[in-house]
């Protein structure tokens, strides 16, 4: 019985070790990701009969990982400050229950500062992501559906 739980003790604190937490960079020259979320909660429909699942009475957006570090303990982050280059970055969507991650890469640039527009995707249970730099807000520089 020992070994079983010391063989689990040990699986678990190799498990919080596989996933690290983002350490923010600090000092000049820093490029500033956040998140524009455009989500809604779906309005109630009075006229659908039968049971339906609870929904979360917030429609949530966040930055969830950067190069594979989650951001914050817990759910994820508003904002995050990177070093010029190329970075992976996770985000999640709730729109009433219907959670989806998703993953782009991009190369940021230095004193850069982009936003990261999260609305429901056209015609689909999925969701769009939109990276435009704050300076050139018509300009789309990356679009993925998740």
């Amino acid at each position: 019985m020992l070994r079983v739980l010391s063989l689990c003790s040990v699986l678990v604190l190799t498990g919080c070790a596989s996933t690290g937490m983002y350490d923010a960079p600090s000092g000049d020259g820093l490029a500033a990701l956040s998140i524009d979320n455009q989500l809604s909660v779906p309005a109630d429909d009075a006229a659908d009969s039968g049971w339906q699942m609870p929904t979360s009475s917030e429609a949530k957006a966040s930055l969830f990982k950067v190069d594979g570090e989650r951001i914050s303990e817990q759910a994820g982050a508003e904002s995050v400050e990177l070093e010029a280059g190329k970075h992976s970055i996770e985000v999640f969507a709730d729109q009433g229950g219907i959670l989806r991650f998703g993953k782009f890469r991009y190369n940021f640039v230095e004193n850069g500062t982009y936003e990261l527009r999260i609305k429901a995707a056209d015609g689909a249970e999925d969701y769009t992501l939109e990276l435009i730099e704050t300076s050139a807000p018509d300009a789309v520089l990356k679009t993925k559906n998740f």
